[in-house]
């Protein structure tokens, strides 16, 4: 048996903007995804897949077809024409394991497979469920992950850098990016909250990309990253977060989630991801968990509970 595991993320500085290479601070949650793989001999060779979610509960079950493309010696997995329940989520597989292929020809050669994913962190948590999927295949089929994330996904690619090296980064392309260790001295004074729904990243892009992006928000977003990191004043890290939220509501055109849900609130609050679902990160003190649950958003974690 084989096995694999990545760590989910959050990005904490550059949202949106990290697609145009913006300077971003992205960290690892200690929760990820799994994948255990086993091998076995059977013909015609087949590849069975199972994703469990963090409740244990089957989300997604399919058997694929492992076979020989006609006019070369590589392998190509289709989906089982005999299956039942195809879908979108055993397309995009399709997709991600036949680019593997094509990066790797000696990746599912010669066997037969049975595999089985399994998340620690809820899917509409927004922290990685298909980017930690693609880190595993990636490290399964060693192959380049963001060539692999650029096939199916897409995106700026921080997660898979994140998913990958297990760490705080600083971050602006596959390219251009480092290791960093993130330890605010303030880090109890840290929330993250979760807004009861899941945020599609990809409709959060393409609206992104209609925007018109100054080279001055770019390197405001950078310099604010820049300060961040390096900042152990609470009331100047939130006047920075305060700062970023600003900057990215007005590039957007939307109000922040401050102004939108909790103007009552008496501490920064900052979007992560892409606006309107998944987390936020809320500074504030011990009180900060009673006032998120009395609004009824009832995950709240502590910035020590959830990043690695």
């Amino acid at each position: 048996m084989t096995k694999f595991f990545s760590h989910g993320k959050l990005l904490i500085t550059g949202e949106y903007v990290v697609l145009d290479q913006a300077l971003s601070l992205a960290i690892p949650t200690k929760k990820g995804q799994h994948m255990l793989i086993k091998e076995f001999a059977e013909e015609p060779r087949t590849l069975f897949w199972k994703s469990l979610g963090d409740d244990g509960n089957v989300w997604f079950e399919q058997k694929f077809l492992i076979q020989k493309k006609t006019k070369s010696n590589n392998n190509s997995v289709i989906c089982d024409p005999n299956a039942q329940n195809k879908n979108e989520v055993a397309e995009m597989l399709v997709r991600i394991l036949n680019k593997a292929i094509s990066l790797n020809v000696d990746f599912l050669a010669g066997k037969s497979y049975q595999v089985e994913t399994r998340l620690e962190f809820d899917r509409s948590w927004g922290l990685g469920s298909s980017s930690t999927l693609i880190c595993n295949i990636a490290k399964w089929a060693e192959v380049d992950a963001f060539e692999l994330s650029k096939a199916s996904f897409g995106g700026s690619g921080f997660d898979i850098a994140v998913g990958m090296m297990g760490g705080d980064i600083l971050y602006r392309s596959p390219l251009l990016w480092e290791g960093y260790v993130y330890n605010p001295p303030f880090k109890e004074r840290l929330f993250f909250v979760h807004l009861n729904k899941k945020q599609n990243s990809r409709e959060g892009i393409s609206t992104y990309k209609t925007k018109n992006v100054s080279s001055k928000i770019l390197g405001a977003i950078s310099s604010i990253t820049e300060k961040i990191i390096t900042c152990s004043d609470f009331n100047e890290f939130q006047k920075l977060l305060t700062e970023h939220e600003q900057i990215i509501a007005d590039l957007i055109e939307k109000e922040t989630i401050k102004q939108v849900l909790f103007s009552d609130y008496p501490f920064a609050i900052k979007s992560l991801g892409a606006w309107g679902g998944d987390f936020i990160l809320a500074c504030g003190d011990a009180q900060t968990p009673k006032y998120f649950k009395s609004k009824g958003f009832s995950t709240v974690i502590s910035y020590q509970d959830l990043i690695k």
